[in-house]
């Protein structure tokens, strides 16, 4: 049985988003996972999906007690050959002394606890297949996104930042695929306070023991944010079923590797194909 990337996409592009609320450093080759052919095979013909679901992490941040993040996302995806163009537009709850900067929670140094809700940041991204996977040549692709700022000053920053990476995918056997990332985010800073460009970095393990059922493991982590802070990393497991040629569900967890990321999280995505 040979690897179809796109059978596990969903799961890594819901992976993906976990890492950007948590860490800040995400998976971003997992966003192109599920468009990725198997090795030899053509890039996929044009492809259409919608996804919704829900996002959930704590954690301390350094700060007394903990902030807590909900977002309930819209995802819109369009897999045009080896081009795959994104967008992504979550609301999202927020309850604890921490703020959303540049993608992730960063303490308020007063502890003040507040409770706020609205539509986040718009993000938008694109992908272009530079190299396909062929034997022992691995999958390459590059990625560009941006974040624009839909959210109010209580959600987000009011900035636009930018990020761009290099993302290769090998499979080792029939249904055991290894995938990494390595890129660079731009954070526009805010009157407040100044934020900090860095380095994202990921990797993982996918397995797949059937056509339609995926399971793996992806840890990503970004350089600190602001200058005082550590960076942060998450580790998350995840599994996908592809219940019909029309939809499919992917169930994740998250936990994090230090007192900077999020201690736990969990998620959903239902993804209706066109």
């Amino acid at each position: 049985m040979k690897l179809d990337y796109r059978a596990f996409g969903l799961a890594l592009l819901v992976c993906s988003a976990s890492a950007n609320t948590a860490a800040g450093a995400t998976t971003e080759e997992q966003n192109s996972a599920e468009a990725q052919p198997q090795a030899g095979a053509q890039p996929a013909m044009t492809e259409l999906s919608a996804a919704t679901g829900v996002d959930y992490s704590a954690g301390h941040y350094g700060a007394a007690s903990d902030t807590t993040v909900w977002n309930i996302p819209l995802d819109i995806k369009a897999q045009l050959g080896r081009v795959r163009l994104q967008a992504s537009l979550p609301y999202t709850f927020i309850k604890g002394p921490g703020h959303l900067v540049g993608g992730v929670v960063v303490a308020d140094p007063s502890g003040k606890v507040t409770a706020r809700s609205g539509v986040g940041d718009l993000n938008l991204s694109a992908a272009y297949m530079l190299v396909r996977e062929q034997g022992a040549l691995p999958t390459i692709e590059l990625s560009g996104s941006v974040k624009l700022p839909t959210a109010k000053s209580s959600i987000g920053t009011g900035k636009t930042d930018y990020a761009l990476s290099a993302s290769v995918y090998k499979s080792l056997t029939s249904n055991v695929m290894l995938f990494g990332s390595l890129g660079y985010s731009w954070l526009t800073s805010p009157a407040a306070y100044r934020l900090e460009n860095g380095i994202t970095a990921s990797g993982g393990i996918n397995f797949r023991p059937a056509q339609n059922q995926n399971y793996g493991v992806s840890i990503a982590y970004r350089e600190p944010v602001a200058i005082g802070l550590r960076g942060q990393a998450v580790v998350s497991p995840y599994m996908t079923y592809r219940v019909s040629k029309l939809w499919g569900l992917t169930l994740y967890g998250l936990a994090g590797l230090n007192d900077a990321s999020p201690r736990i999280g969990a998620g959903l995505r239902l993804t209706i194909f066109g």
